[in-house]
């Protein structure tokens, strides 16, 4: 169902809390198996290790949760984003300073060690939009494009990940929503606009709202997001307390699709319903006509990685819920 912006509640995380949180985070996330309709999990992982008080031992007192999610606040992430962008400047001016006889200050100390740590991991941009051309299809004078929109879904706080596959037609270059030459694609303002107004939610919606784009035939979008991640210090809802020892940690992997190529609508998701259940018996009929019009069903479903005190009682929650979901365990 759609996700309305809510107040958000935080917790500050410092010292072994941290390190516990950031490390065990970091391996839940690599073990989940994720596939390229996901983030990118290594720049995931890496982006929750530099948060850790080992890494920024000295440099930081600690990192604030969002209790809703389980994972960092968009501020802490975008610290280790801008630190990273003047990391290498930093460093390369004091060895410059230290090679001339000049001493240092501890503080300055622990920033050079947090700055050579944070250079030697990759990190993606949080924000990342990329087109691809896949081919020009000259009986329909059109060309087909992939793209793929990685960002902190700013109403969640979610790592997310859109993937787009659509044919724009030739005669709308002019108005270009993107533009191709030869074999290559490039991204116009009015695209980049698009995607970071409809790309805020549920992928059918996105496809509804893409799907009104004139000479523009949107063919599949997928979203796959990192989280909520449930642990001793953001807990399982009620009803979902799974962790007898309060310590234990469980991922979600939530994927849906909604896409021409598939047949019908399939919900395997415990958490989120299939967005035109959750209209009103006014509204439905109205998206029922545009998604029959656009020729597209919805597939949703979500796996978990659970540390190995919670994994059991996940499972029998899971099977409760009546879906059929994949608990990997850490």
């Amino acid at each position: 169902m759609p996700t309305a912006l809510r107040p958000r509640s935080l917790r500050l995380l410092a010292g072994g809390d941290l390190e516990a949180y950031c490390s065990t985070a970091a391996r839940l996330i690599l073990a989940g198996r994720l596939n390229h309709w996901f983030p990118d999990p290594y720049g995931c992982a890496e982006y929750l290790r530099c948060l850790s008080a080992s890494v920024r031992e000295g440099v930081c007192d600690g990192a604030h949760l969002d209790l809703t999610t389980g994972l960092p606040t968009l501020k802490d992430l975008v610290t280790v984003q801008a630190d990273r962008e003047i990391a290498a400047d930093f460093v390369a001016q004091n060895e410059e300073r230290k090679a001339a006889g000049r001493k240092s200050t501890p503080k300055v100390d622990a920033k050079l060690a947090y700055y050579r740590r944070i250079l030697s991991v990759e990190l993606p941009p949080l924000a990342r939009l990329a087109v691809r051309l896949r081919r020009v299809i000259k009986a329909r004078s059109a060309a087909s494009f992939e793209v793929v929109f990685d960002k902190i879904d700013p109403a969640e706080m979610l790592f997310v990940r859109y993937t787009l596959l659509l044919e724009q037609e030739d005669r709308v270059w002019g108005s270009a929503f993107l533009e191709r030459s030869g074999d290559y694609s490039r991204q116009t303002a009015a695209f980049r606009e698009k995607m970071e107004k409809f790309a805020q939610d549920d992928s059918e919606i996105a496809f509804l709202l893409l799907g009104k784009v004139e000479g523009v035939r949107i063919e599949e979008v997928t979203r796959g997001r990192i989280g909520p991640l449930w642990s001793p210090w953001a807990p399982a809802p009620a009803g979902w307390g799974v962790s007898p020892s309060g310590r234990e940690f469980i991922l979600h992997l939530p994927l849906d699709r909604a896409s021409v190529d598939v047949g019908d609508d399939r919900d395997n998701d415990p958490f989120e319903d299939i967005y035109r259940d959750f209209l009103s018996a006014f509204t439905r009929p109205l998206v029922d006509e545009e998604a029959l019009r656009l020729g597209y069903r919805v597939h949703k479903d979500r796996k978990f990685v659970a540390t190995p005190g919670a994994a059991e009682a996940l499972a029998s929650k899971l099977r409760e819920a009546g879906t059929q979901n994949m608990v990997y365990v850490l």
